[in-house]
């Protein structure tokens, strides 16, 4: 059994060398990641989803000032694995994505 994760700095010490692996499903939150990570980590999450046979993606990226949902949605326009995206129904902070 393989074991996907995403290895992220600790959000509680800016200058700390420690690391944190979260384990991939077929949805994940944003809100942990800096924005400038964003578009790695949705490479990263959609190449696991691949392999473990995900055909819809949920992405929580929260409602805010859409920062996140923007870099989201950019990406989901020019990856060509992505065949659909758009707002959860009654939820505009989380994207479907469907491979």
């Amino acid at each position: 059994m393989h074991i996907y994760s995403i290895t992220m700095a600790n959000q509680h010490n800016n200058n700390s060398n420690e690391y944190t692996n979260i384990e991939l499903f077929d949805t994940i939150d944003l809100h942990y990641f800096h924005p400038r990570d964003i578009k790695s980590i949705l490479e990263e999450f959609i190449n696991n989803a691949i392999e473990k046979g995900y055909m819809r993606l949920e992405i929580i990226h929260g409602k805010g000032k859409s920062v996140n949902k923007t870099i989201v949605h950019n990406y989901c326009k020019k990856d060509p694995r992505v065949k659909a995206f758009f707002d959860k129904p009654g939820n505009w902070g989380i994207t479907i994505v469907i491979l």
